[in-house]
């Protein structure tokens, strides 16, 4: 997962369609996720949980640049959003909600491939 983190990161500075870069990465997260939940592997959920709080507070970062290409009224939406998931994310992890983690990337993932 960092190493689509880390391309993610080189892709924005070359300036690459973030659209698509950020569907791939949600997808990803996605995809650990529902297999997260449904095993009972604790190391599967911490590094789960790491690799989405390193992705949501890099988006978090980006989103706050008044370069991004997303409208402002949008990005502040998305902040918001992502101060819910990393809200989630710092908990225990046997407290988080992976399950609202897992259906906001859903969305957001499904939202980026239109």
């Amino acid at each position: 997962m960092k190493q689509a983190i880390e391309s993610y990161q080189q892709h924005q500075m070359l300036g690459l369609n973030s659209k698509t870069l950020e569907q791939q990465i949600f997808a990803r997260l996605c995809y650990q996720l529902s297999h997260c939940l449904a095993g009972d592997d604790e190391f599967a959920r911490l590094q789960v949980m790491a690799d989405c709080r390193f992705f949501w507070v890099t988006l978090r970062a980006r989103l706050q640049d008044d370069e991004h290409p997303y409208p402002l009224e949008l990005r502040q939406d998305l902040i918001s959003l992502a101060d819910i998931v990393l809200h989630e994310l710092l908990k225990d992890p046997q407290q988080a909600d992976l399950s609202l983690v897992l259906a906001i990337s859903q969305q957001l993932a499904d939202a980026l491939k239109a």
